[in-house]
């Protein structure tokens, strides 16, 4: 039952084709889930279900920066404050999430500070942790929204014997 679902494509281009690895996925990703996500990546008429593109020369692109950023230092702020008894926010500690974690390094920025690699060719990897903040943002997203939760799909035949 996704309620929402964002992904930030790079700007990785196929090497056979010079065409962008990842916007064929985007768009597919948008046809499929369009009508079943609750909230979309980036609302409206012309948004989409699922591409939550980062890059500030996109059209939002500033804003969902901003918002990131803000979920970020939230995510930081809540993992210091967890305690044994009222943790506020912990994860299952899976070793590839720590060891990203691990790596990821504080970006400041004009929103306050996110996180990203060591440097740009660094080969330590920090993607999970970008995801964490992600997803704790597309939940934060949800939750602060006024639409349903998706329908939770069930193999029952329902009306039969009631005139439906």
């Amino acid at each position: 039952r996704v309620a929402a679902f964002y992904a930030d494509p790079s700007p990785a281009t196929d090497e056979t084709d010079g065409q962008s690895f990842w916007q064929p996925s985007i768009d597919g990703w948008h046809r499929k889930y369009r009508g079943s996500v609750s909230v979309w990546a980036v609302p409206g008429a012309t948004g989409n279900a699922v591409a939550f593109d980062m890059r500030t020369s996109t059209r939002g692109g500033v804003e969902r920066n901003r918002r990131f950023t803000e979920t970020a230092m939230l995510t930081v702020a809540e993992l210091e404050q967890a305690s044994a008894d009222a943790p506020a926010f912990t994860h299952d500690g899976h070793p590839l999430l720590r060891q990203h974690a691990h790596n990821a390094r504080r970006r400041p920025n004009q929103w306050g500070v996110t996180l990203g690699k060591e440097n740009r060719d660094s080969a330590k990897k920090v993607d999970l942790a970008v995801c964490l903040v992600g997803a704790r943002l597309a939940r934060r997203d949800f939750l602060n929204s006024a639409r349903p939760a998706p329908k939770k799909k069930s193999s029952a035949v329902r009306g039969w014997g009631r005139g439906g």
